[in-house]
């Protein structure tokens, strides 16, 4: 993968991956390819170099190995540009070749078997079944046709079937085998989204849910509310009766709430003791009877506990407290503070009085800021929305930047600060045209241009007394340490670490997730690339957090990433 200033995203990069065919990302299936089409360009030297029949043509099997090692040269070269339509003929282009190869040999026709066998494997594992059973029909037509030409007319028949007999199966069994590894991969990823205690949606899973009802209800111009439920003093739990029986009693609410909600809400356990609740078409009041519901319920199923556990509910609807998912969890988190604040055990519906309720510690808060820093996050999570069709994107690199921070010894405050900044890393492509955020094709000098002012608009839009450090490093995280990055041109030091710890985070983030218009690359892969980069485009001691913390902690990372 080559870096260019091609991508309204990574700003960098101009590798336009879409998948017109394959199941598999096109620029890796074009680098296989162009290994296969190296190792059968070798198998015709070596069949012309080796003692071979005196009916052999070797020129033109020297020709034939020259067309497949330029072949294999030009998928490798253009694997990051090329056009995925192109690998299916590129495919049947290879079978030609090997068909000319055993012809041009005059050879038995046994071989043709194993010269044959890497079309079936690989199109049986990268491509589509329609496309796999296209090339299989060539190939069959192919050996058909060579086994005439070669081979005595009464055993050609024979030679066939046994040919796509082998060949066949041995597809079957590739396909089989594939299945059975996407189904685990798709388990393990359930697994990353379900809490293993309660087997609920944890937090991670919960996000995604809540995306996907705001999406339906954008749609239809519809109703949706949010709760957040948060367990009484259940600490007292864990401290009088242990781990083991708190855990029980996670389990019980749990199955409580299941039972209570209806078939159409999603529940999810998105904290130690807080659970979570979508609710589709159901506005603010339709919620408070269902909390009310299920709160009594609860607090009857545990009074006769050692330690009666009650819960406490926080309300806010779409689109009255909220038309983005932060906003929504904002406004419950309010709520919910409210409801602790004044008593717990109860359901509290938001309102804006609740935006200057005191901290439960007593200590009152700077309204003025966390209501412009709202506004700026809402922003940034519509920003999200508009470009890619989730909020994820930056809530991604926040978390990202968050890691790598801690990992680089930064004191708490500031791994907070850097989280922040990169929640807001793209607020100033508020100023960016759809037509050039969606843009399929290579951006043009002047579209570049346009793109490169986004961090200094940022900038200027955080422009606020409670984020002076925050404003300077979104302003920089374009900035390069070989000095080639924008809108200043600073280089090393210059730049803040902040700033290259959310460069870094943004990079890793866009390579690992899906576009529009490209592939994602796996995590194996954008690591490379990070580490190709590293001293260039991104500071290396950042680049090695990363790698080092993925590497070494996989568990916690995800863990990590699933908190908000």
């Amino acid at each position: 993968m080559t870096w260019r200033p091609a991508d309204p995203d990574l700003a960098e990069v101009d590798a336009r991956e879409i998948d017109a065919g394959t199941d598999f990302g096109p620029s890796l299936t074009a680098r296989i390819l162009a290994t296969l089409f190296a190792a059968g360009a070798t198998l015709a030297l070596l069949t012309a170099a080796l003692p071979h029949s005196a009916r052999a043509n070797v020129t033109a099997m020297l020709v034939i190995a020259g067309i497949a090692y330029a072949v294999a040269a030009l998928l490798h070269w253009r694997a990051d540009w090329l056009d995925p339509r192109i690998l299916p003929a590129a495919l049947a282009s290879g079978t030609t070749l090997i068909t000319g190869v055993s012809y041009f040999s005059a050879q038995n026709p046994s071989p043709l078997i194993f010269l044959y066998l890497w079309v079936f494997l690989y199109s049986a594992y990268f491509f589509t079944t329609k496309i796999m059973a296209l090339q299989i029909t060539y190939v069959a037509v192919a050996y058909g046709a060579l086994l005439m030409t070669r081979a005595p007319a009464e055993r050609a028949a024979s030679w066939w079937l046994v040919g796509m007999g082998t060949l066949a199966v041995a597809a079957l069994v590739i396909r089989v085998m594939r299945a059975r590894v996407e189904l685990l991969i798709a388990r393990l990823f359930e697994a990353t989204r379900t809490d293993a205690l309660t087997r609920l949606a944890n937090r991670h899973g919960f996000r995604e849910l809540l995306d996907l009802e705001l999406a339906r209800a954008r749609r239809r111009d519809g109703r949706l509310t949010v709760v957040v439920g948060d367990l009484d003093h259940f600490k007292e739990v864990n401290d009088r009766s242990g781990h083991q029986v708190g855990d029980i009693a996670l389990q019980r609410v749990a199955r409580l709430l299941e039972r209570g909600k209806r078939d159409v809400d999603a529940l999810a356990r998105v904290g130690g003791e807080e659970f979570a609740l979508v609710l589709p078409d159901t506005d603010a009041h339709g919620a408070f009877v269902i909390c009310e519901r299920l709160r009594s319920e609860l607090s009857e199923e545990f009074s006769g506990d050692a330690v009666p556990i009650t819960i406490s509910f926080g309300v806010a609807s779409y689109p009255r407290e909220g038309e983005t998912a932060a906003a929504l969890l904002r406004a419950t988190d309010e709520a919910l503070k409210a409801a602790k604040w004044s008593g717990r055990d109860r359901t509290m519906l938001h309102n804006e009085t609740m935006r200057g309720t005191p901290e439960l510690d007593g200590e009152s808060r700077d309204v003025a800021s966390e209501r412009f820093l709202a506004v700026m996050l809402d922003l940034a999570e519509a920003i999200d929305l508009r470009f890619s069709g989730s909020a994820r994107h930056s809530e991604t690199v926040g978390r990202y930047a968050e890691m790598m921070a801690r990992e680089l010894g930064l004191s708490t405050q500031r791994t907070t600060r850097v989280r922040l900044a990169g929640m807001l890393h793209d607020i100033g492509k508020v100023g960016v045209p759809d037509a050039i955020l969606h843009k399929p094709a290579r951006l043009t000098d002047a579209e570049f241009e346009v793109i490169k002012r986004h961090p200094e608009l940022g900038a200027q839009m955080l422009d606020h007394p409670s984020l002076t450090d925050v404003r300077e490093w979104v302003g920089a995280h374009h900035e390069q340490p070989d000095g080639r990055g924008y809108p200043h041109g600073l280089s090393d030091d210059e730049i803040p670490l902040e700033a290259r710890i959310i460069a870094v985070a943004d990079a890793y983030e866009a390579m690992t997730s899906d576009r529009s218009y490209r592939s994602s690359l796996d995590h194996e892969a954008a690591r490379e690339e990070l580490e190709r980069c590293a001293g260039t485009q991104f500071d290396p001691s950042v680049v090695r957090a990363l790698i080092t913390l993925l590497k070494r902690e996989p568990e916690r990372a995800q863990l990590a990433l699933g908190r908000s």
